[in-house]
């Protein structure tokens, strides 16, 4: 018995096999003189340390020679924070501060882990990267933390337009020629419609006419898509808006003057109706947004001063309660209109007379405009 004691050990002190999680790596057991003569062998956690391997969990196991192997056994682990299972990697893995989770399939419990405070988010922009983490208040954009406000657009001089970030000039009033969607050209260009003009008393807009709005940098008072509100460079644009003396009145008529009302009716109507049912700009004030209506009760009144804008003719309109002028409801880049207090600080508006009839094509053909 005592001779195979001897036997084993004497093994043991020659070889030792060190396995990880992973891997098992087969090692060479160096011995040690205590002494003049007597040798210690290493132990598994010597040999594990050696190697750069965890020290708990390793048992002495035989392999199917019957040397002597050192193999480590699972060790169980306690997630102090949220468990998951990493959406690239597919990893199961623990997340110890739940405000840096964020979840990409929970139910799979597919995550992301981030730091503290900070949140996964897919990159919005063109390039190879997918996402990344960004403290909260900010996206991933072609690998940088972008904030998620969105920067307003350059407002632009007068005579210039943005394009592709940039101001640049308006183009001439009117070319040599104009294209007639037939691959040729026309030797006029009856797409350009200057505003009308008023003169002395007159506003040069008349009753039951209809005509398109626009500011002083030439974009349009248009509709929202999703909303009712009217608003600079709407999502629809081109609505011809008719000159009415009453809600109940839009014949063709005279000249309005300075000092009578008029309502403008919107002859588009809205997107999702099939009958294309005519509406009107509202009468909202102090802040709050105009909108299309068809309650023509809420039908705003104007009345106008002939002026001009960016150097053509425009009207300075007023209304409200107060008899406010017309004027931008929030700083925004596409800002909605409202009438506030003051009479001398709005937004002029110019007037492009348009056929009423939807269906003609172009819009600024057939006009009479006696």
């Amino acid at each position: 018995m005592m001779r195979l004691f001897l036997i084993t050990a004497l093994a043991l002190s020659q070889a030792f096999v060190v396995l990880s999680q992973h891997a098992e790596a087969a090692f060479h057991i160096p011995s040690t003189c205590n002494g003049p003569c007597q040798t210690v062998p290493h132990t598994c956690e010597d040999n594990a340390r050696q190697a750069g391997l965890p020290t708990d969990g390793w048992e002495v196991v035989y392999d199917n020679d019957g040397q002597p192997k050192c193999r480590r056994v699972a060790v169980q682990e306690l997630c102090h924070g949220v468990e998951f299972i990493d959406a690239d990697t597919k990893e199961k893995k623990c997340c110890r501060d739940a405000s840096g989770l964020t979840w990409i399939d929970k139910p799979a419990k597919l995550a992301k882990c981030c730091a503290k405070d900070h949140v996964w988010t897919s990159d919005n922009g063109g390039g190879s990267w997918r996402g990344g983490c960004c403290p909260l208040g900010f996206h991933m954009n072609n690998g940088i933390c972008t904030p998620n406000t969105h920067t307003p657009p350059p407002l632009c001089p007068i005579g210039t337009h943005l394009i592709d970030g940039k101001c640049v000039p308006l183009p001439s009033p009117c070319p040599q020629t104009c294209g007639n969607g037939h691959g040729g050209v026309e030797t006029s260009c009856t797409c350009t419609n200057y505003p009308v003009c008023g003169h002395g008393k007159y506003l040069g807009i008349k009753y039951g006419h209809c005509y398109v709005l626009s500011f002083a940098d030439g974009e349009q008072l248009g509709l929202d898509r999703d909303k009712t509100d009217y608003k600079k460079n709407g999502f629809f644009v081109d609505i011809p808006f008719k000159v009415c003396n009453s809600t109940t009145d839009c014949s063709r008529g005279k000249e309005v003057e300075m000092g009578e009302s008029f309502s403008l009716q919107d002859q588009h109507g809205l997107y999702q109706d099939p009958h294309a049912t005519k509406g009107w700009i509202n009468d909202a004030f102090g802040g709050a947004h105009m909108e299309f209506t068809l309650d023509a009760n809420r039908a705003g009144k104007f009345t106008g001063i002939p002026t001009c804008a960016a150097g053509e003719c425009a009207l300075q309109l007023h209304g409200g309660p107060a008899g406010g002028a017309l004027a931008y409801a929030c700083p925004m880049p596409m800002p909605g209109l409202t009438f506030y207090g003051n009479p001398k600080v709005g937004q002029k508006l110019r007037f492009s007379e348009v056929t009423c009839d939807d269906y003609e094509v172009p819009l600024t053909s057939g006009i009479n405009l006696k």
